[in-house]
């Protein structure tokens, strides 16, 4: 799919579906993952941060995704291309609630933690980075990308 909307020299939007309004008490994820969303009350927040030249140029059009294994499942809960800036933010994950980590009887539930892909055809895929979200707080992952060497399959 990412590489129909890179080719295609459309709007995201027209590609990646809107995200549609949930009625009230509806969740977009599927049942077995409400266990995961009661056992991690609280929410943070991710923000995606791609360049090259560590650091010295934002990357746009990098798709990243943000998933959860949860019971042995893989739920991929965000994807989205990177804007000009080369940032994809505003990404609300479930957490720890900040008052559990405050208590020793909680500290049996593990932090959240995420994996975050990111691909570009013309630069190395980075896969399944870690990272920690935690409540009340935005997490910032910068990305430096490396460039391919050689010619790209496609041309």
């Amino acid at each position: 799919m990412y590489r129909e909307y890179l080719y295609s020299g459309k709007n995201p939007n027209e590609i990646y579906a809107p995200d549609r309004v949930l009625p009230k008490g509806e969740t977009p994820f599927r049942d077995e993952y409400e266990e995961y969303i009661r056992e991690y009350p609280g929410r943070g927040t991710l923000k995606v941060q791609i360049s090259v030249a560590r650091g010295a140029f934002p990357l746009k059009n990098v798709l990243v995704d943000v998933s959860q294994i949860y019971n042995g499942v893989r739920y991929s809960l965000y994807n989205d291309v990177t804007d000009m800036s080369g940032i994809v933010d505003n990404m609300v994950l479930p957490a720890r609630s900040f008052e559990s980590t405050l208590n020793f009887d909680d500290s049996r539930i593990p932090e959240a933690q995420y994996l975050v892909t990111v691909y570009h055809p013309d630069f190395k895929e980075l896969t399944d980075c870690a990272v920690i979200i935690h409540d009340k707080t935005e997490t910032i992952l910068p990305v430096s990308l490396t460039p391919l060497t050689g010619e790209r399959e496609d041309g």
